[in-house]
């Protein structure tokens, strides 16, 4: 039997490949090394590299090879499998998707079971097929499209691992994980060097009381736990009952048997990270990329001292503070803890001065046996230092929004993947399968048509910062529409806040979260601006008002009148309101007139605007401001 072994850098994984099936004793042990068996690839493969795993396969094969084979190049073989399993579950979909059609050439969709007709029983059971015929080619369809962004994702985890913004985060991974090895292999050192050498009882167990350098395991119990050298060393009135007794010179053997083999093995992975950061470097020096500078701070700018009053900017609130130098001794500043006393930006950010937490209150600080400082503009040598730091400043940034503008170019993102083909029929599946497992009563919803519902949002103005309601979500028509709007948004501000009322809790609960912010179950006219609303997951709080509002309210019984106005009550100054209401002659009397008074904007809708919805109700649009 032959056995091979390579390790690759890309991913940091060891692969053992074997030219026949491992025998028992053997298996076994890959398999406590955490190697797991690949079937498609037909190797072994552990999750990372560590030195017990590189010294298995050592034994095994006697050397390690490199993996010829890329992380791309297997992201690759393994995308080809999944569009493979894609291909064949969406042959079984159609297969299935056919078998129901078969069966509903007997029995149309949507014509109802005739209770107590001959045809009764037989119509039941062709519903039956039909629903289990389309829930396969449902489960069909959708295990095709996850096996499709399978086979995207693959590959687009290989490329993001090789991004050079990747590339060079993982460098400063490795980097800390080094430092972190190195501090252990040093603790190691220093540990053995304080137990190697003559002790007495007594200092023994002062070092293993008061340095971590004492805290030595010397013996395991039965149950797996350590004793340390403090337990074992204690004497037998102060000794644990379980505890063994061990002299100084026998836990001064047991050390100097262990650290070392310890400090080896940290030596292994000191020179791994190495190794792998050698690897990175190389790797990211090729790509182009360039390492951005570090951002340099405030501290560019010269720390001045001097007494009187003092200007310094508020970092946390747009505010300029201005209140006498507390004069104090350098011995007193260095009294006062670090997380009470910083420095703060001058006003005029030209320099910075200290500041100090005394009696509850923040105020600057004069250091009297310091060196005192001019203020800015009194002394040319103070005005250099400050022109200095603000160059620093300057040179920093600029650096730093050209190693941007370089990265930015090499950096990529892929697109999704795109599902099967005909997600429109798919989706239709799926329509008429919820059809059929809920049945929601609401007697006075009627969507908003989509092209309808764009225009309102369009009329709305919706922008940046802007609060928005929509107080009859009903099936979310109006808020798709209001979150299609947000995407447009071109610019850098506040995104939108988004709160939609629905007073049925089977339509709110449908309601996707990422259309709102805030979703509640309520009675509209029930609410106010000053009274607090649960959402759907609890949370209470205010609605406040709002800068835009857009709805689509009930109209049975004249109920879009009151909405509407109810809703006027709740429009911030500046804000505008955009409805839909049935254009009879109260909502003419009273609602015409009163967006007229107010100079908006009312227009009938041609008629048959809500076919589609299921009525054909004259409907008016009206924009308030």
């Amino acid at each position: 039997m032959h056995y091979s072994a390579t390790y690759s850098p890309d991913d940091n994984k060891l692969r053992l490949y074997s030219s026949a099936r491992l025998p028992d004793d053997v298996y076994r042990r890959v398999a406590a090394a955490g190697f797991i068996w690949a079937p498609k690839q037909e190797l072994f493969v552990a999750p990372a590299w560590t030195p017990q795993r590189e010294d298995l396969l050592l034994e095994l094969c006697g050397e390690i090879g490199d993996e010829d084979t890329s992380l791309l190049d297997r992201a690759e073989q393994r995308a080809d499998r999944f569009e493979g399993y894609s291909e064949r579950r969406e042959a079984d979909a159609g297969r299935a998707q056919s078998a129901v059609a078969a069966i509903a050439d007997n029995i149309p969709l949507g014509q109802p079971i005739l209770v107590g007709h001959h045809s009764e029983r037989r119509a039941r059971k062709d519903a039956e097929r039909i629903e289990a015929g389309m829930r396969k080619a449902v489960r069909m369809w959708e295990t095709a499209t996850y096996w499709t962004s399978r086979a995207a994702g693959a590959v687009a985890a290989a490329k993001y691992r090789e991004r050079p913004d990747v590339r060079a985060r993982r460098i400063k991974k490795l980097e800390a994980d080094s430092r972190r090895a190195q501090r252990d292999r040093d603790h190691n050192l220093r540990t053995l060097a304080a137990w190697d050498r003559p002790l007495s009882t007594e200092q023994a167990i002062t070092l293993t009381a008061t340095s971590p350098l004492g805290r030595v395991a010397c013996v395991k119990r039965d149950d797996g736990f350590y004793w340390y050298a403090w337990d074992v060393l204690r004497p037998d009135g102060e000794r644990y009952a379980a505890c063994p007794s061990l002299t100084v010179e026998e836990v001064q053997e047991i050390v100097r048997r262990r650290v070392p083999r310890h400090v080896a093995h940290m030596d292994r992975w000191i020179a791994h990270y190495e190794n792998r950061i050698a690897y990175e470097r190389a790797m990211l020096g090729e790509s182009g990329y360039v390492e951005p500078p570090k951002r340099t701070s405030k501290a560019a700018l010269p720390l001045l001292n001097y007494a009187g009053s003092v200007s310094y900017a508020n970092p946390y609130r747009d505010e300029v503070v201005t209140a006498e130098a507390k004069p104090m001794t350098k011995a007193e500043w260095s009294a006062i803890h670090n997380d009470y006393k910083g420095t703060r930006l001058a006003a005029d950010k030209t320099h910075r001065v200290r500041i100090a937490m005394i009696a509850h209150a923040l105020v600057p600080v004069f250091l009297t046996d310091a060196k005192e400082h001019p203020r800015p503009g009194q002394d040319p040598a103070v005005d250099a230092r400050i022109e200095a730091g603000r160059a620093a400043l300057a040179a920093n940034t600029a650096a730093i929004a050209e190693a941007r503008r370089q990265n930015r170019a090499l950096l990529h993102r892929d697109e999704r993947p795109a599902l099967p083909a005909d997600p429109a029929q798919l989706q239709a599946l799926r329509d008429r399968l919820a059809a059929g497992v809920e049945v929601v009563h609401a007697p006075q919803l009627f969507p908003t048509p989509p092209a309808l519902a764009a225009r309102m949002v369009e009329l709305a103005g919706i922008d940046f910062g802007h609060a928005v309601l929509e107080p009859s979500a009903g099936t979310g028509a109006l808020l798709r529409a209001i979150a299609d709007q947000v995407a447009r948004l071109d610019g850098d501000g506040v995104v939108p806040t988004v709160t939609a009322i629905e007073v049925n809790r089977e339509l709110a609960r449908a309601l996707p979260r990422e259309l709102a912010g805030r979703i509640a179950c309520a009675d509209f006219l029930a609410c106010a601006a000053d009274r607090s609303v649960s959402n759907l997951y609890g949370n209470p709080s205010p609605l406040g008002l709002f800068d835009r509002i857009v709805m689509n309210p009930p109209f049975a019984g004249a109920a879009d009148v009151e909405h509407i106005k109810h809703a006027l009550s709740m429009l911030a100054p500046g804000g505008r309101l955009v409805a839909l209401c049935a254009n009879g002659p109260r909502q003419q009397r009273e609602l015409q007139a009163l967006v007229e008074g107010r100079g908006g904007l009312w227009e009938p809708l041609p008629a048959g605007s809500f076919a589609d919805a299921g009525t054909g109700v004259n409907v008016a649009l009206l924009v308030i401001d």
